[in-house]
């Protein structure tokens, strides 16, 4: 354990990630701003060899083996979703509840997410059984889940577009990665059902938008998170296009009582087949709203028509679907993508998941 202490100390007085050819990688927060989950990897266990988890000393550390980190992360496979479980985990084991683990790290998992993503607070012991992991992944809830989790990925295809806009030639990589922190950053730090709501919404957006029937959506995340989605004609000026997205990011912070702060703007063209898009992306973080703000709100609102005359819906979802919904999990690899492209998933965003 002493190389994963050492990386503790390491991160703690780095100002930046150093990558292995030695070029600079992302900004480290401050030390007061961390959060450290120490993992280690236990190579060849394969789930046979007993093992050690806990504090050694110098803080909690989980170990897994390969087997146990390939289902983790294949499962929790937003940073999101991961360190929460982590977290939720760290804080089981610090409040004294002594996990008995008859099963292996998968059957953990199980019990954490047919727990509703949380451990019991008040048992002394909970015995975590073998098979948890065979039995819930069985059930045809994880399937259609597996499925509806299909169209979140359309949000991993933004995020992965940004990214490589931020790394484009003449962007210096540094400012490139800082500049991730912004829009990226918020957008990266959604949940896998987070993301399923908000390609949802976006691809409905679009559908719309490539119909004229709207041209601009604010649309919240059960995050807190809201977003800004804008889809302009083709012939239409890019600068000015930025400047309406950040003014209607703006008009969006302030419209309705909310409890966030944060609102992410996206612009993009509306959707023609075989043809190209660009996309520009806005962050706003506004904690305190002023009457200066308001009054520039409504300004903003008469001048321009800024969602001056905003219609709310509202909808539900769960993340295991139920009842009819589950016949969707039985789909074959050739399913055409829900984004509504008319392609097959796989060729549409390049991977095939779920």
């Amino acid at each position: 354990m002493k190389q994963i202490y050492g990386a503790e100390r390491w991160l703690r007085k780095a100002e930046r990630v150093i990558r292995n050819d030695g070029s600079t990688g992302l900004a480290i927060p401050q030390p007061e701003e961390l959060r450290i989950h120490r993992i280690a990897v236990a190579l060849g266990g394969r789930g046979e060899v007993p093992y050690q988890q806990g504090d050694f000393g110098k803080g909690l550390v989980h170990v897994l083996d390969e087997d146990a980190l390939r289902t983790v992360l294949g499962e929790l496979d937003t940073i999101t979703d991961f360190v929460n479980y982590l977290a939720t985990k760290e804080a089981l084991l610090r409040s004294g509840t002594l996990p008995l683990m008859e099963g292996q790290e998968e059957d953990l998992l199980a019990f954490y997410i047919h727990q509703g993503r949380r451990f019991p607070e008040e048992p002394d012991l909970i015995v975590v059984g073998d098979g948890l992991w065979q039995g819930l992944t069985a059930k045809p809830e994880w399937r259609a889940r597996k499925w509806a989790d299909r169209e979140s990925y359309v949000w991993d295809g933004l995020i992965e577009t940004l990214f490589e806009l931020n790394h484009a030639p003449g962007v210096p990589p540094v400012e490139a990665l800082d500049a991730m922190d912004g829009a990226l950053g918020v957008m990266a730090r959604e949940g896998r059902f987070e993301r399923r709501v908000l390609a949802q919404g976006f691809n409905e957006f679009m559908r719309d938008a490539a119909e004229e029937r709207t041209r601009a959506r604010v649309m919240s995340s059960p995050s807190g998170v809201r977003y800004v989605f804008l889809a302009s004609a083709r012939d239409e000026d890019r600068d000015q296009r930025r400047q309406e997205l950040v003014l209607r990011t703006f008009v969006a912070r302030g419209l309705w009582s909310w409890d966030g702060h944060t609102v992410v703007g996206l612009a993009t063209e509306r959707y023609k087949p075989k043809a190209g898009f660009s996309i520009d992306a806005v962050r706003l973080s506004k904690s305190e709203w002023t009457e200066e703000d308001e009054a520039a709100l409504k300004g903003i609102q008469s001048d321009l028509g800024y969602f001056a005359k905003p219609e709310v819906s509202r909808a539900t979802g769960d993340e295991f679907p139920t009842g009819p919904q589950v016949l969707k999990a039985k789909v074959g690899r050739n399913t055409l993508c829900p984004c509504g492209s008319g392609e097959k998933f796989k060729k549409c965003h390049g991977r095939e998941r779920g």
